[in-house]
């Protein structure tokens, strides 16, 4: 899919001002958000769809139906941001056949036992770990929060771990 110009983790999903700049890098026309718990809210869809910078379109869709999507071609054409709230969805969506090449790594939710990793980036060994599977699977991962900030590989995110 020539057209997928960046996968993202941002616990936030679509936000202010990093967003509106993810969107301006890539002249960002589309966006889908793959999160169950949104996906299933009318109110969450509603308020997603009211944050986008205007003129993007945004889909809302759960893992399971974003993979149908996916393996029948239904995706958007146009130039395309995924969203995934966190790194489960990432990883469910891989394994459901959802084939994005690069993960970046935006923000993850800082609740809970998690080690500060890269800059203002936490995550849970869980979650490292399941970042590690995605990158095992052949998806190039790595931190990046803001546009200015340099690709930090995951591997050396693992080492503190």
């Amino acid at each position: 899919m020539d057209n997928l110009k960046l996968t993202r983790i941002d616990f936030r999903l679509i936000h202010g001002q990093v967003m509106t700049r993810w969107a301006k890098k890539y002249d960002t026309e589309a966006i889908v958000v793959i999160d169950d718990r949104s996906a299933s809210s009318a109110l969450l869809k509603k308020i997603l769809l009211g944050a986008a910078p205007a003129g993007i379109e945004v889909t809302v869709e759960s893992v399971e139906s974003a993979a149908a999507k996916w393996k029948a071609g239904e995706f958007p054409t146009k130039s395309l941001i995924i969203l995934f709230k966190n790194t489960d969805t990432a990883l469910r969506a891989c394994k459901a056949g959802i084939a994005y090449p690069s993960l970046q790594v935006g923000g993850i939710e800082g609740a809970g036992d998690k080690k500060n990793v890269y800059k203002n980036v936490v995550m849970s060994k869980l979650e490292a770990e399941q970042l590690k599977e995605i990158s095992d699977a052949g998806v190039n991962v790595f931190l990046q929060p803001i546009p200015e900030d340099a690709e930090f590989p995951l591997e050396e995110a693992l080492k503190k771990f």
